[in-house]
């Protein structure tokens, strides 16, 4: 068969066997973390989180359409599923077009095992990389990042269908199809943008002749295009109507929208002329296209929105058009291409219509309302998540030295006037008309007023704490305490002082340095690169210590040097699914074709390599990542890679081409260069006793050897078309390895845990209720079931985390769906972006005890300030005491309270606000409650945290996921995790009849931590519904829920740990002595297994088990403590018998730490 028709048959078949896989192991719906939200927004075009995706939500949509709404989330998954499975075809094509190149160096004519081998490449380098770890999650749900793969390996497949083709005159059109793409993926994710430097590479490599200087040249020139896309086009574009919009509205009062509208014509004028010059350049032309060009800059030179270092470049790029235009004489290639690129950028880039179109239809799912220029520039830029240094910033204890304004904020307002004179603003056009006709004499403008003047709000910081490249800058006290960890931080002394007057230390620069590589380049990096290609650990989120997100590689004598023996690993850890092993193989099999493709065929290499640079190393240094995330973050890291992948592929035909460059002596010189580094790096090691790196050096030189030699047997006994079929069957191991260890950990197909438990938040509510979540896991879901289910729509789901903002306030307070407006009293003006953004508490130290309802009068009075050095004027409550007077009757009306309860309520609901100041969204939550009349429930869900709660829990209710606010008080509960009182009747029927759980119940699941975090939650609460079930004796109904809780979560899916400890001793309680006993037995045994490993390890791998040591004791005590306290005989005695060994074992470790040089904690004694 020819080899272009064997080319496209095999990367076809790859395309399905990968689409299988896939679609086999498919999501059925929506997922944790960004999932849900996408989905929504995909299935009725709403506005998602900066910087949005309207290119994804738009074909999430089409695919979405033509299936009922509950199958939605499974036809998005669907599209990312197949996304992946075309990034799989594309990449099986580049890698085959590289293996090309090196079968064809020096004008060799390729035969058919040179062909068969370069196919094997494209099979086992694509393999490798659709089964790898990273890869592979992202496959199989409804999230951005398998369509910005896709575009990755789209755009750089082109880039090489360019250079196989640049002689061609038509050649230029895949310039102009990458620009296009380049534009489209804008509306996907930028990762895409990373591809314009290895493009810029090709086209160097393939047009000029190789020399340092024009390497330097092409790197800054395409670092230059990267820039002048990411800055100059992205937000830039919008910038620049922004400042014409700003002219128009503002200076010549042409009303909303007048200035965008001359902006895009002029805009569409210039890309015409432009190529009408580019094509046949005159002076006429030339000078309409300058006048084109003026009218386009010179407005913004007018608008008080342009700032003058934008303004600068505005001019520089202007000026530098207007002479470049005019010194070209003949019909340009360079110019029509270059504009014929601006173009169709342009035309992906306007997918973003879409967000500013139906942001301004004021969709229940409207995030940042990027409805105009300017709060769609805020969304571009991501303002809301802040900023991090990248070049020059401060270290994390830098002192303040001062204030200085930040760039104002803008806002669309319909201004009410009075003779000229401004009387009032308001966000709606609705608001100001209606003011106007109750006030005559006032006038509605429309104008574009400053809503924050970011005055003060920009920090200084004392100059000997800022550095260059500063790693290490959260203030966070966790992050703090981690830096330290990660560089093991000493310092330099300061001439400041702290608070105590102690001096303080700043990080020297090689501490700063070391944050940088162990934690962002080795832990957030490394890390994820080797999970892919060695092997994963577990899917625990790792923060340096040895249980927990390591990358592992199955050969116990390179772990054990890294994380301690791992041949006795107990069942609790060697169970976990995503404990993958690859090996090494497709680390070394990719280290292989990196080597070869170096010493071939350096330019190309340059190019796979550059690409592997720039989508790691480069992010990881543009990301400066702090410590604790919120997740794992490897999906960032893809792109790298990908690339890697590339060189795994090309490792293939470095073994087909092994038979003929493989002598005796080339096997020697391999064998001496690699035991001898080896053998240095082991000496160079022994200050540390870790070795595992010169360890892996020697097992994959062996192995290297070994597979090299086999080839070369091969070979001597066969012909080439042989030796290409056995390199690539020895290549396909590696993916049959990777598919055979992930499939356990990837198989989502049964698993509905995201969209069960979202809907059991929603069932713990009453109807036409309100409910607070805060975080992505609480929240997106909720609104995935309620947007694309259209399930309990009239609960009204308020995020903690958005209320901070004016737009998701104003957004509540509409009607959406079967929900009413959210009873918020303060009107727009009061919460505006800058107003109230921090409210002060008590100041002025009063004891008094104030209706809570008069604290929100007081603090919407404008005058009710106190001044603050450096932060201006601030609003204050007048104490932290609050009431809310009840009556009694009124909530028997209303039904909030049974008359049985009536005795059980006091006159007043009482409790002092935490802290010296509150937060808008604080304020806002109190303004809630104090105008809610107890007209609708409130909750808060069970995953908002307690300093969400503004100390109000003693009034909390259990009913399921979520707290209740009643006007019941509950004294404090010696269990921490028990907040407030359970109601028991309505949890109970909600957890035995409403409750869904995702298939836990019935199927073998793949349950990560994301699901795992949640079941710990959902066994606290079960708990704590059973001890208030005995305590008002009814042991059945506790048996029931204690029965559920195993039930639901069953030890196959939801592995058995201490949380559990409460429902065991629930069965002791209630009298089912044999399931106590059993549950109780096998806990003991998990947690004596763990000691007993823990006990062999060395004492360096112990240092941060310390809380892992005790866990285990304290766990075996309490069942020790049950037994006896519940008479359980069988147990107590074989706890009794047990527990000596087992504090013989802690002791043990703890000698082991202190033998090491570092004493771990206070010795336990149990």
């Amino acid at each position: 068969m020819p080899f272009n028709r064997l080319n496209i048959l095999l990367g076809w078949i790859t395309f399905a066997i990968t689409s299988f896989v896939y679609l086999s192991s498919i999501e059925p719906t929506a997922s944790f973390w960004d999932c849900g939200e996408f989905i929504a927004t995909a299935y009725k075009l709403e506005v998602g989180h900066p910087p949005g995706a309207p290119f994804f939500m738009i074909l999430g949509r089409l695919f979405s359409a033509f299936v009922p709404m509950e199958n939605a989330a499974m036809a998005i998954n669907v599209l990312s599923a197949l996304c992946s499975s075309f990034t799989i075809l594309f990449l099986f094509w580049t890698i085959t077009a590289f293996g090309r190149k090196l079968a064809t160096l020096n004008g060799k004519m390729m035969d058919t095992g040179a062909g068969i081998a370069v196919v094997g490449s494209g099979l086992v380098g694509a393999m490798a990389y659709a089964f790898s770890d990273s890869f592979w999650f992202s496959a199989v749900e409804g999230e951005v990042y398998a369509m910005s793969s896709l575009f990755t390996a789209v755009v750089f497949w082109a880039i090489l269908k360019w250079d196989a083709e640049s002689d061609d005159a038509r050649s230029d059109r895949w310039i102009i199809f990458i620009a296009y793409l380049m534009g489209l993926s804008i509306g996907v994710h930028l990762l895409n943008l990373l591809c314009i430097p290895a493009i810029a590479l090709v086209i160097y490599m393939k047009r000029y002749s190789y020399t340092h200087k024009g390497l330097i040249l092409t790197g800054l020139l395409s670092v230059a295009i990267l820039g002048f896309i990411q800055s100059g086009i992205i937000p830039g574009i919008v910038k620049m109507a922004g400042g014409y919009e700003f002219f128009f509205t503002n200076t010549l009062g042409r009303g909303f929208n007048a200035g965008v509208g001359i902006f895009s014509i002029l805009l569409v004028a210039f890309i015409v002329l432009m190529l009408m010059y580019a094509h046949s350049p005159s002076k006429k032309l030339w000078t309409i296209s300058t006048v084109v060009i003026v009218l386009i800059t010179l407005p913004l030179f007018f608008s008080k929105f342009m700032s003058a270092s934008l303004l600068f470049f505005v001019a520089l790029i202007a000026t530098g058009l207007v002479y470049y235009t005019y010194k070209i004489q003949e019909p340009s290639r360079l110019l029509q291409v270059s504009i014929m690129c601006f173009t169709v950028i342009m035309i992906g880039y306007s997918t973003f219509a879409m967000i500013v179109i139906r942001s301004a239809a004021n969709p229940p799912m409207d995030e940042n309302n990027p409805e105009n220029v300017f709060t769609l520039l805020s969304y571009l830029n991501r303002e809301q998540y802040g900023d991090r240094p990248l070049l020059k910033g401060h270290y994390w204890m830098a002192p303040t030295v001062g204030t200085e304004d930040g760039d104002p904020v803008y806002m669309k307002a319909y201004v009410a006037k009075k003779a000229g004179k401004t009387v009032k603003t308001f966000n709606t056009a609705f608001g100001a008309h209606e003011y106007v006709a109750q006030n005559s004499g006032t006038e509605v403008i429309e104008e574009y007023i400053v809503s924050d003047d970011r005055k003060n709000t920009v920090y200084k910081y004392d100059t000997e704490f800022e550095a260059l490249f500063p790693r290490m800058y959260s203030s966070q006290p966790n992050h703090a305490e981690a830096y330290k960890f990660w560089s093991d931080f000493k310092g330099k002394p300061t001439r400041a002082t702290d608070s105590e007057g102690k001096r303080l230390n700043v990080p020297t620069a090689g501490e700063n340095m070391r944050f940088f590589m162990n934690y962002q380049v080795n832990w957030m990096y490394w890390r994820y690169f080797m999970w892919n290609f060695v092997g994963r650990q577990n899917d625990h989120q790792g923060h340096g210590d040895i249980l927990s997100g390591n990358w592992l590689s199955g050969i116990n004598a390179i772990d054990s040097q890294r994380l301690g023996r791992q041949d006795n690993l107990p069942e609790s850890m060697s169970s976990n699914k995503a404990m993958n092993f690859f090996y090494y193989l497709p680390f070394l099999l990719g280290i292989i074709g990196l080597i070869y493709q170096l010493v071939k065929d350096t330019k190309n290499w340059l190019i796979v390599m550059l690409l592997f640079l720039l989508t790691g190393l480069a992010i990881v240094i543009y990301l400066n990542q702090y410590p604790y995330q919120p997740r794992e973050r490897d999906y960032a890291y893809v792109g790298s890679f990908y690339a890697f992948a590339i060189f795994i592929g090309l490792g293939v035909f470095a073994l087909y081409d092994s038979l003929k460059n493989l002598d005796g002596k080339s096997a020697m010189r391999i064998a001496v260069a690699a035991f001898g580094t080896a053998a240095v790096i082991y000496l160079m090691e022994l200050s540390s006793g870790d070795h595992s790196f010169s360890y892996s050096i020697v097992y994959m030189a062996a192995l290297a050897l070994v597979a090299m030699g086999l080839m070369k047997f091969i070979g001597s006994r066969g012909n080439s078309r042989v030796t290409g079929i056995a390199a690539t069957l020895l290549g396909l191991i590696i993916p049959y390895v990777m598919v055979a260890g992930g499939w356990d950990d990837h198989n989502r197909a049964k698993r509905r845990t995201g969209v069960d438990i979202a809907k059991n938040y929603l069932d713990s509510c009453s109807p036409n209720s309100i409910i607070f979540t805060n975080g992505d896991n609480d929240t997106f879901p909720l609104w995935y079931v309620q947007e694309v289910e259209e399930y309990r729509t009239d609960v009204r789901v308020v995020n903690l985390s958005l209320l901070n903002t004016d737009w998701y306030a104003d957004q509540m307070k509409r009607k959406a769906y079967e929900s009413d407006p959210v009873p918020i009293s303060l009107t727009e003006d009061k919460y505006r972006q800058g107003t109230r953004d921090i409210v002060l508490v008590n100041p002025k130290r009063s004891d008094l005890r104030v209706e809570l309802k008069d604290i929100i009068k007081f603090v919407a009075e404008d005058k009710n300030t106190v001044p603050i050095r450096g932060a201006g004027n601030l609003p204050y409550f007048p104490t932290n005491k609050v009431k809310i007077t009840l009556d009694k009757a009124d909530l028997l009306k209303k039904g909030v309270i049974q008359e049985s309860d009536s005795s059980r309520i006091a006159a007043e609901m009482t409790w002092n606000i935490p802290g010296n100041y509150v937060t808008k969204n604080n304020l806002l939550v109190l303004d809630l409650i104090a105008n809610n009349n107890w007209n609708r429930d409130v909750y808060f869900a069970v995953t908002t945290g307690q300093d969400t709660y503004v100390n109000m829990d003693p009034y909390f209710e259990l009913t399921g996921m979520a707290y209740k606010i009643t006007p019941f008080r509950h004294e404090k509960d010696p269990n921490p995790n028990k907040l407030g009182g359970v109601d028991t009747e309505v949890m109970y029927d909600n957890v035995m009849n409403k409750f869904q759980w995702g298939n836990m119940d019935k199927e073998e699941l793949y349950m990560d931590e994301n699901n795992l975090r949640l079941t710990t939650n959902i066994r606290l609460q079960l708990a704590n519904l059973a001890d208030e079930l005995i305590k008002e004796e009814k042991n059945d109904l506790a048996h029931d829920i204690i029965d559920k809780a195993f039930e639901v979560m069953p030890e196959r899916n939801v592995p058995l740990n201490r949380v559990v400890l409460p429902l065991i001793e629930g069965y002791a309680r209630v009298g089912d002595d044999e399931k106590a006993k059993a549950y109780a037995m096998r806990l003991f045994e998990i947690n004596e297994k763990e000691l007993e490993y823990f006990s062999t390890l060395e004492g360096k791998f112990l240092k941060r088990l310390d809380d892992e040591l005790q866990i285990n004791m304290y766990v075996a005590q309490r069942i020790q403590y049950m037994a006896e306290q519940y008479e359980l005989k069988e147990l107590g005695d074989h706890v009794k018998e047990r527990i000596p060994l087992m504090q013989s074992l802690y002791e043990q470790a703890q000698q082991s730490i202190q033998n090491d040089g570092r004493k771990s904690g206070e010795s336990v004694k149990f």
